[in-house]
């Protein structure tokens, strides 16, 4: 069944913006009495039908509501340097999106080279991501400093893992970390690696070093990976 997003789903009734209209009529070639679904990123499904069927304009009505409760679930929340080259992070907001991150946060760093984020193309790339896979839930995207953002989180009650390059430092593989709360958050840095004092000051707001194997991961890799693994060791 065709999946879109509509932001608000409250009403019974409601009409489509131009751009899904196109879609439907042009490439899903849809008529008035097909079945849509949609969902508002807020963890709601609605089945619905389309009422009528135009070029730019369709309108649709909802038939029957869903909603999927995610507070017993745990969740990811990756917080990662922004990459130099944007269509990187659009890349991993992609993929993060369906492999089901709960928020991403974009850390401004001392040695990141990228200091401009485009958050809203990153939300519509998020959108469509989540339409793709079909999920209920979109993440949160945000942008903020290295420091305002320990300083967030600092005494919020969540497992904080932090990756970076050091051989001579014991840390954890990542395939035996423990997670204790409902809340996980990974942070990986830029292509230069954290200054050691950002990782100091990481581990004074209760991050632990992790390890995520012998190989050096591109940022947006390494990032994408520990959501990959928090998955598996979820299930």
């Amino acid at each position: 069944m065709p999946y879109f997003f509509q932001e608000n789903l409250a009403q019974d009734t409601f009409t489509l913006s131009p751009e899904e209209s196109k879609h439907i009529t042009k490439s899903l070639r849809l008529k008035e009495g097909d079945k849509i679904c949609f969902t508002d990123g807020k963890g709601t499904l609605a089945k619905a039908v389309l009422t009528n069927v135009f070029k730019d304009t369709c309108t649709a009505e909802i038939e029957e509501r869903e909603f999927y409760d995610s507070s017993s679930t745990k969740k990811i929340h990756l917080a990662v340097a922004p990459t130099k080259n944007p269509a990187r992070m659009e890349w991993l907001v992609e993929k993060a999106v369906e492999v089901g991150v709960s928020k991403i946060s974009f850390i401004i760093c001392d040695r990141s080279e990228r200091k401009h984020i485009d958050i809203k193309r990153l939300q519509r790339v998020a959108i469509a991501a989540l339409k793709q896979s079909q999920g209920v839930w979109l993440p949160e995207i945000e942008t903020l400093t290295f420091l305002q953002f320990v300083s967030a989180i600092k005494h919020l009650s969540a497992d904080k893992f932090i990756a970076y390059c050091d051989e001579k430092e014991q840390t954890t593989a990542i395939s035996d970390i423990k997670l204790l709360y409902k809340e996980a958050i990974f942070l990986i840095g830029p292509e230069g690696d954290f200054t050691p004092q950002e990782i100091a000051s990481a581990k004074a707001s209760g991050f632990l070093p992790i390890s995520l194997g012998n190989n050096i991961l591109r940022t947006e890799t390494a990032a994408l990976f520990v959501v990959c693994c928090c998955k598996g060791i979820l299930k």
